[in-house]
């Protein structure tokens, strides 16, 4: 059996040792804590632990420094298993392996020695709770049981208006936003299994969903709106705080409010892609100065609100890195993390430049399943492979696993899991596993359910834009052609990536993987995953079908208005299964949108 543990075990231990005899599971263990600083794991234990004081324990904690905070050993043998850690963190670690290993048995298991550490210090994942879609708490304190099971280390809740400001209401009154209340409990869940809730609120550019209101057009840099060319985007109002002290001072008051929520040191504030910086209020200044002064002038301002609430400032890098030689002016408590979503994407190159400053810094891949109804699995794994391989290389804490919803949120929920678990095991082991083996990891920690498939179906449909040979960045084919930003040059684009024989290709693997057997499943989360895998074929099928006649119209199958409203009806009936009704009726207004365009009048 233990010759399988490499392979079937995720993330994969350091290292797997064989020993004489074996050890009998029973219905738990009478556990004895030699450190009384591990009984705080019994209400999170995976395992059944009964603590005992005397020498019925066939479970012992032990305390002892192994290299690394989160490090473990296990010792099993025929007459019981001693855990030692130094930090709770990684006892808790150690009971997730056991657990994996006792559900992967028979009731025997051969006795054996694991000693494990992670390859990465930081194991952050990011989630987007801006766009449209807020999960309910139901749904977080779940995702945040799957991170502490993978061995992350970090979490991020992504802000621009989605928490209640109490000033602001006309800003998030119909977005369903999270509260102080419920903020200081998912820090207390998170702070229970080890996981650090990092805020998270950007502070310069993505304000568009401030600066649409009256109220708040005097702060923007564009106050009417502006224009750019890539990514090609029209809008009728800013998204950029002008870069001056009444901007200063508006953030101030929010982080007042916001941060005394979180309990962690670090606070990431953004500051990424202020797109119309330099075209209107601060246009004689980035005209003398140049933009890249005056961006460094605000990031010093907000630099120092964050420092005088004792906290340290992560910041994303992409300004930076248009002129890195900047990095060597920034303090050593201002954190870049290089955030890149696409397979080529250069990490090395970045992560040599700012790791030769000196300064702490992480890297941040992205699964890949934004602006898509599938995901895309190719470019996520090699996206993940460079981030993790080059965050080791060049000495970055770790990384930070982003997932976004750009356009809607419209990507059905489970469709994060392959990569979110390719992660976690790059960043503990530093060594890939091949699909079958997560897969089965997915089946097995996601859902409950061994033997599924569901995890598999999942990974195949990420496949679909490989099949297609589509490589527009940052995008699926299917729904590029539904929600392109501009339609009257989708012909145009779509015969510069694709043909309608490689689309035919496309939708006949569709039509394969719906066909796959799939174990049906009696646990809410396989229940809920299978709703979002069928959700995510059906999207993809009618977005595949509308690039089809806009490339060869007689060989287009537009889809009729009735068959659109059901989808409609199930896509709302399956995002109520995750999130809060607040930015629903956007991302359905979004849908009923591009589906407009797949019936017959409009095509």
């Amino acid at each position: 059996m233990l010759r399988n543990l490499a392979s079937d075990l995720l993330p994969t231990p350091a290292e797997i040792v064989e020993k004489e005899g074996c050890f009998a599971e029973g219905k738990g263990f009478d556990v004895l804590f030699q450190d009384s600083g591990f009984e705080i794991l019994l209400p999170v234990s995976p395992i059944p632990l009964s603590p005992t004081s005397g020498a019925s324990a066939n479970l012992v904690f032990s305390k002892k420094k192994l290299g690394h905070e989160d490090a473990y050993k296990i010792e099993c043998r025929n007459n019981g298993i001693k855990i030692t850690a130094f930090k709770a963190r990684g006892a808790l670690y150690a009971l997730y392996t056991l657990k994996q290993i006792f559900d992967l048995s028979n009731g025997k298991i051969p006795c054996f020695e694991i000693n494990d550490r992670p390859v990465l210090s930081r194991r952050g994942f990011m989630l987007d709770v801006s766009r449209c879609k807020v999960p309910t708490m139901e749904s977080i304190f779940g995702l945040i049981d799957l991170l502490s099971q993978l061995r992350y280390s970090e979490f991020q809740l992504y802000i621009e208006h989605t928490f209640a400001f109490s000033a602001h209401s006309c800003v998030w009154q119909d977005s369903s936003p999270l509260t102080g209340l419920e903020i200081q409990q998912i820090d207390q869940y998170c702070k229970a299994r080890f996981i650090e809730l990092v805020p998270n609120l950007n502070s310069f550019g993505h304000f568009e969903r401030w600066l649409r209101h009256e109220p708040y057009k005097k702060l923007a840099e564009c106050p009417d709106g502006f224009q750019r060319d890539e990514p090609f985007m029209v809008r009728d109002h800013g998204s950029v705080l002008k870069p001056n002290r009444e901007s200063l001072r508006f953030i101030d008051s929010l982080y007042e409010e916001y941060l005394p929520h979180f309990s962690s040191s670090k606070f990431n504030v953004g500051l990424d892609e202020p797109w119309e910086l330099g075209q209107g209020w601060s246009k004689a200044q980035v005209e003398t100065k140049g933009k890249h002064e005056i961006y460094l002038k605000h990031l010093e301002g907000i630099l120092e609100l964050v420092e005088k609430r004792g906290k340290r400032m992560e910041f994303w890098a992409d300004v930076l890195l248009e002129k890195p030689q900047n990095a060597q002016r920034l303090p050593s408590n201002a954190s870049p993390i290089i955030w890149g979503y696409e397979a080529d994407h250069p990490f090395a190159e970045q992560a040599r430049t700012i790791s030769a400053c000196g300064l702490q810094y992480s890297l941040a891949p992205g699964t890949a399943n934004w602006r898509s109804f599938s995901g895309r699995w190719h470019t996520a794994r090699n996206n993940l492979k460079s981030a993790c391989k080059n965050a080791r290389k060049y000495g970055a804490e770790g990384i930070l696993l982003t997932t976004w919803g750009d356009c809607g949120n419209h990507q059905p929920w489970a469709t994060l899991y392959p990569p979110l678990f390719l992660a976690s095991q790059l960043a503990w082991y530093g060594e890939d596993k091949d699909d079958q083996e997560i897969a089965s990891a997915i089946d097995r920690q996601a859902f409950q359910l061994p033997l599924m498939g569901l995890g598999q179906a999942m990974i195949d449909l990420g496949k679909l834009d490989h099949i297609l040979g589509f490589t527009l960045p940052n995008n699926s084919l299917a729904w590029f052609s539904l929600f392109t930003a501009q339609p009257e040059k989708l012909p145009q684009h779509l015969a510069e990536q694709t043909t309608v024989e490689k689309i035919s290709d496309g939708l006949s693997f569709l039509k394969e993987i719906s066909s796959q057997n799939i174990q049906p499943g009696n646990t809410q989360s396989s229940d809920w995953a299978f709703q979002e895998w069928e959700l995510g074929l059906r999207l993809s099928k009618i977005g595949l079908l509308h690039a089809m006649s806009r490339i060869d119209q007689p060989n287009g199958l537009p889809s009729s208005a009735t068959s659109n409203r059901e989808l409609i009806e199930h896509f709302q009936k399956v995002w109520l299964l995750r999130a809060r009704r607040g930015g629903l009726n956007e991302a359905i207004h979004l849908l009923e949108q591009a589906f407009h365009m797949t019936t017959p009048s409009a095509v």
